[in-house]
């Protein structure tokens, strides 16, 4: 949507999302999540889930992921801000923050994972840049919290965050 949005660059302020797969699930740490991953692409067919972790594609630069890193439009905002959490695993952290993974390091698809993160930030202004990382107090043990789910729902469902956020870093909303 953003190339559509060109015109209106000057307009954009704030670009903020809440524990974002930007570099889709190729270093997902969660054995279990993959394999829920896995049964739902196989049975479900679902092509968003194949998209996501870019088997949309044989080549892996013919993917919907790689396309869309390659587009423009971040640079366009005032602020980019990213916001994520280690205990989510929905969401791998490393590309919640658009970071190289440490596992792409040595590995062939590590390569299209790098051009992926630096073709989003590599014109985005580093002061213009802010990453937060959010510890959830999440006390009650359950498959949720196992899986990685309860951290990733608490991005939709914590006021406290929310508000703390809204408070703390009002400037970015201003």
């Amino acid at each position: 949507a953003l190339p559509k949005l060109e015109d209106y660059h000057a307009k954009f302020y704030t670009f903020l999302t809440l524990s974002s797969a930007h570099l889709g699930y190729m270093y997902n740490s969660n054995r279990l999540v993959e394999a829920g991953m896995w049964v739902l692409k196989t049975w479900r067919k679902s092509l968003s889930l194949q998209q996501l972790t870019m088997a949309d594609a044989k080549d892996p630069r013919e993917t919907l992921m790689y396309k869309m890193s390659q587009t423009k439009g971040l640079e366009f905002f005032k602020a980019v801000v990213l916001v994520s959490s280690y205990q989510d695993q929905y969401a791998p952290f490393d590309s919640a923050r658009i970071e190289i993974s440490s596992r792409a390091e040595g590995d062939p698809s590590g390569e299209v994972y790098r051009e992926m993160a630096q073709a989003l930030l590599q014109p985005v202004e580093h002061d213009k840049l802010f990453r937060f990382d959010v510890n959830f107090k999440i006390p009650e043990k359950n498959l949720d919290t196992f899986i990685g789910r309860a951290a990733h729902i608490q991005f939709l469902e914590c006021q406290p965050l929310m508000k703390m956020f809204i408070h703390s870093c009002s400037w970015l909303f201003r």
